[in-house]
């Protein structure tokens, strides 16, 4: 007999024996005391304070509207939240709501606000944005509110510091049949109004007196007989219509059909002196919220919270459940939390899991971990004699056999371990004939073979003779460092490199048949685990992707970042029962539709869209490893190994979230200024006017969910401008600028994180106003000037005889300069500023040598130099004072405006040249080109002297024209700089010959 195979079976004898004195199936104390209440292990907690965005830690109330917002009353205002923005409701924000604190808000049924100030009185905002106010003074008994309920009349319950008051339906005041007989002559502290499903409406006051109003009469409640002398803090009722009350200090009493049953709800060691609210869920859990904690009611037994678990603040002002199940606590000190059903329940330990398997032989999980043998039964941790034997060993891979063994893979003297399932333990390592002594993964075949694979080659220990059979890199591999091992439905054998690619071994032979690397197709040669999701498909999972083999044709189809998959290292894959193949990857977890990686096989897309999760969902760790293996239940729950601890997930339990969310226009700013949103109720159509001077038009909306809310997604599309919806995005704000003048129609719809589209897209009528000179009729009326002007011009060039040449040239000079004097009308400090501009440009243009009939085109394109003034308001062209920047920069758009109105004279081009170009400099600082030097158009130069030079000799209110000598100075002072030199001394030639000074105004 071979030496090695008897020092096996001699080993394998004496740990027989001393598994006889162990029990692995017998299991006593808890491993790991860090377990909280299952109950609660299943939420997800999120916490907003003032560092988030409230205005204040204090939460004095919660309420969600019918379109889906939450709010949350603090002392600072009312804040209005999306899951993504807080918005602060106060007289700080918007001077209507004429409140800053906000104690109580309530909704009622005509969908309009109530809130209730700390000293400030009740505000009404009425769904049509109408907001009403009562004061002290309109009647109120105390300006300080404390509680706000409707009846079933529809009148509003308005409890205060010095009793109550109702408002009818005709929002009046009003003092209920019965209000007489009210205790102390109304003058109480209100703690809590409540109205049972009967009509009936129960007051609590702040001294724990119960009184009830029905019937127009009022009386002081006795009917809790089992506690004496009761003091109730709160009252609520379940979906039976049985009664819970609060009673001081910690006890609950349900009522149904005058039978009481008591329950104590108090918790740790201060058990709370108050219950502050008591609500029923969705689910029909009972929730008791206190001063020291929360207590919930389920399944007939008692979970409970405070600060040493996961609460914020134990102090609980109010509880609530939104439309999408989550549960959201007012804190006295913390601000708001918000309990979600998290689609992962985590268990954190102070370990990595480097592999975790379901053991049904024994009903327990087995976990790898850096630090031993974990095991797991029913939510905790148990201990026992193979954790007491490997405690603080490094176990690298666990994994459970067809037959019950227990296979553990480690890098102690160990290495390769197998558990039977009666109790006999045997072991093998190098010097027994393993590849090496840091074994990594293994697997028993159908045949009872163990493949084990370690960091220096690949061990196949024979089942019946014991045999090592060792495949190293010196002869087969090109890397022999074993990551995973897979076997076939046929019994072939899939193992998986660290850069070598996959090798497939002929379990008969023992020899490898074929290897497969980034040259036959696949993805990458860094392979970290081999698997068939499904039936005659290998899908293997490498540092550059996923690949996927079809067995029947050999076809590998690839997905990498080329083709959506967000992370090229994907570590493992996983399919739930409900289609959605999830995986494991550098980016943490992830999940895609199994439909949408077969379209992409079959060609029918180019890419598929991953989803990646986080602590929002539950995943509380520090991410997952690479070669880490996690696996799914008999159950079809997933079990995830992650750095430190695991997270679990049940596809049905855990299912998607039906909750469409609702789409809303938050807001609408134009250039940084907001705007008003005006609305029509009656044809729910809200339009917004945007000014003609705007540019920048931005808008903002929302998607209101509160489940991953920050991964809600939007397509927008705006009506007018665009043809196609946008892609999906996470963008809560669409921008747009240079709109033209026109109506449009802003349309965006959201879906949530699961696919779930809003049922109602929301929709901005958009009107874009246009300026005077962008108007139709503007249009027009210019055209047919401009072009009776031309016919005009064009008439007179034509005519045979000089006399009637002249005539039609005087007309033509007198109705261009009429319509010169229109726009030096709009000026009151100007008047003929345009006739002697086109005279002194003609005088100019002779000066410089300019033919008649270049003269003659200077003079037209002078004379209607400033048509573009037009388009300036009359109070910026009249403004007797200094004008503003932003006046100024509407001035200086007149030769652009000018010169649009000019262009379409396609035969005197000049004319346009003209109007838009006189304000350039000639060291190019000038407007609206900011053209320099020879650059400026020729005309444009003549007429930009010749408009200084009248400007200069023209009278304003602020002064008389200038003497003729300050004027020649300031040509020659700016020669060179603002004129052309040329032009320049062609004007003080002119000037010197016009001794007596009469070209002035």
């Amino acid at each position: 007999m071979d030496v090695k195979y008897y020092n096996m079976v001699k080993r394998r004898i004496l740990l027989t024996i001393y598994a006889l004195f162990i029990s692995s199936y017998i299991f006593s104390q808890p491993q790991n005391n860090n377990t909280d209440d299952s109950f609660f292990k299943e939420f997800v907690s999120r916490n907003w304070n003032a560092e988030s965005g409230l205005t204040g830690n204090t939460i004095t109330d919660i309420m969600q509207d019918d379109d889906g917002y939450m709010y949350f009353g603090t002392y600072s205002g009312l804040m209005r939240f999306d899951g993504v923005d807080f918005i602060s409701l106060n007289r700080l924000y918007d001077e209507r709501y004429d409140f800053l604190s906000a104690r109580t808000v309530f909704q009622d049924s005509r969908n309009h606000l109530w809130v209730g100030s700390n000293d400030e009185g009740v505000t009404c905002i009425k769904h049509t944005g109408e907001i009403l106010k009562y004061t002290a003074k309109d009647g109120l008994p105390n300006n300080s509110i404390r509680a706000i309920c409707e009846d079933k009349n529809n009148f509003m319950w308005i409890g205060t510091a010095s009793g109550i008051i109702c408002v009818n339906r005709q929002y009046i005041l009003e003092k209920l049949v019965g209000f007489d007989k009210l205790p102390n002559g109304n003058h109480f502290t209100v703690n809590q109004l409540y109205c049972d499903t009967a009509g009936r409406m129960w007051i609590i006051t702040r001294t724990e007196e119960l009184y009830c109003y029905t019937g127009g009469k009022i009386q002081e409640i006795h009917m809790i007989k089992s506690i004496e002398n009761p003091v109730v803090t709160t009252v609520a009722q379940d979906s039976t219509g049985a009664f819970w009350f609060g009673v001081a200090p910690h006890y609950v009493v349900k009522v149904v059909d005058g039978k009481e049953t008591v329950y104590d709800v108090g918790y740790g060691k201060q058990r709370g002196t108050a219950v502050t609210r008591i609500f029923q869920d969705s689910d029909k859990n009972m929730w008791f919220a206190l001063d020291n904690g929360i207590t919930v009611l389920h399944d007939g037994v008692f979970s409970y919270a405070d600060t040493s678990n996961f609460l914020v603040d134990d102090n609980i002002n109010q509880i609530m459940e939104d439309h999408e199940k989550n549960i959201w606590l007012a804190l006295d000190r913390g601000g708001i939390q918000k309990l979600s059903r998290g689609k992962f329940q985590t268990t954190n330990i102070s370990s990595t899991v480097n592999a975790i398997a379901q053991d049904s032989f024994r009903n327990v999980i087995w976990m790898a971990c850096d630090n031993g043998l974990y095991c797991y039964k029913n939510n905790k941790f148990i201990e026992n004699d193979l954790t007491r034997l490997f405690m603080n060993i490094r176990i690298r891979h666990v994994g459970v056999t067809s037959d019950g063994s227990i296979l553990l893979n480690c890098y102690e003297k160990y290495n390769q371990i197998k558990i039977h399932l009666d109790g006999t333990i045997e072991y093998w390592n190098k010097d027994d004939g393993l590849a090496g002594n840091k074994s990594r993964v293994s697997i028993q075949t159908k045949n009872g073979d163990i493949y084990t694979g370690t960091i220096t080659g690949l061990s196949i220990i024979d089942h019946k003779t014991g045999e090592i059979k060792n495949i190293y890199k010196d002869n087969f591999l090109y890397n022999d460092f074993i990551m995973c091992l897979y076997e076939d439905d046929e019994g072939m054998v899939w193992f998986g490199t660290d850069g070598g690619g996959v090798y497939i071994i002929n379990p008969q032979t023992k020899e490898i048949t074929k290897r497969l690397t980034k040259d036959d197709g696949l993805v990458g040669n860094i392979v970290f685990k081999i698997s068939s999701v499904r039936e005659d498909e290998i899908w293997i999972c490498t540092g550059s992707g996923l690949s996927i083999i079809s067995k029947t044709t050999g076809k590998i189809t690839n997905f990498d970042l080329s083709n959506g998959f967000g992370s090229d290292g994907v570590f493992q894959v996983l399919l739930d029962y409900t289609h959605r193949v999830w995986g494991t990857s550098n980016q943490g977890i992830f999940n895609v539709k199994l439909s949408d990686l077969d379209e992409v096989i079959h060609g029918e897309r180019k890419t598929v869209h991953l989803t990646f999760f986080s602590k929002l969902d539950g995943i509380h760790s520090g991410g997952v490893t690479s070669t880490s293996v996690s696996m799914q239940d008999d159950k079809g729950r997933l079990w995830f190994t992650l750095i430190d601890g695991f997270t679990m997930l049940d596809p049905l339990r855990n299912a998607s979230n039906n909750y469409a969310p609702t789409v809303k226009i938050q807001s609408v700013t134009a250039d940084n200024e907001k705007l008003e949103i005006t609305s029509d109720l009656r044809r729910s159509r809200f339009t917004v006017n945007v000014a003609p001077k705007i540019k920048r038009l931005n808008i903002k909306y929302t998607g209101i969910s509160f489940v991953s809310s920050e991964h809600v997604q939007f397509k927008t599309k705006l009506e007018g401008f665009e043809k196609d919806y946008s892609e999906w995005t996470k963008e809560r704000t669409a921008s747009f600028t240079n709109l033209k003048p026109g109506n449009y129609i802003f349309h965006v719809i959201a879906k949530n994180p699961d696919g779930i589209q809003s049922t109602n897209e929301a929709t901005l009528y958009i009107i874009r106003k246009a300026h005077l000179w962008q108007q139709t009729w503007f249009k027009i009326v210019m055209s047919i000037l401009i072009v009776g002007i031309t016919f005009l011009v064009v008439v007179l060039r034509f005519r045979a005889y000089s006399k009637r040449q002249e005539e039609i040239e005087k007309l033509s000079i007198e109705v261009t300069s009429a319509l010169a004097q229109t726009i030096d009308a709009k000026d009151k400090y100007t008047k003929g500023h345009s006739n002697r501009v086109a005279k002194y440009s003609r005088m100019l243009a002779a000066a410089l040598g300019e033919k008649e009939k270049t003269q003659e085109r200077i003079y037209y394109a002078a004379l209607l130099h400033d048509i573009g003034k037009i388009g300036i308001p009359n109070a910026i062209i009249n403004k007797p004072g200094k004008l503003t920047d932003e006046e100024y920069e509407i001035i200086k758009t007149h030769p652009v405006i000018g010169s649009d109105i000019l262009k379409s004279i396609s035969s005197m081009p000049e004319i346009s040249i003209g109007a838009r170009s006189h304000h350039e400099r000639f060291d190019g600082k000038g407007y609206p080109d900011g053209l320099a030097g020879e650059e400026i158009p020729w005309i444009a130069r003549i007429i930009g002297v010749a408009d200084a030079y009248d400007a200069m000799t023209s009278n304003r209110s602020y002064r008389d024209y200038l003497p003729q000598q300050r004027v020649k100075e300031e040509i020659l002072k700016y020669r060179g700089i603002q004129f052309d030199p040329k032009v320049a001394d062609a004007m003080i030639k002119i000037m010197q010959a016009d001794i007596d000074y009469v070209m002035h105004e």
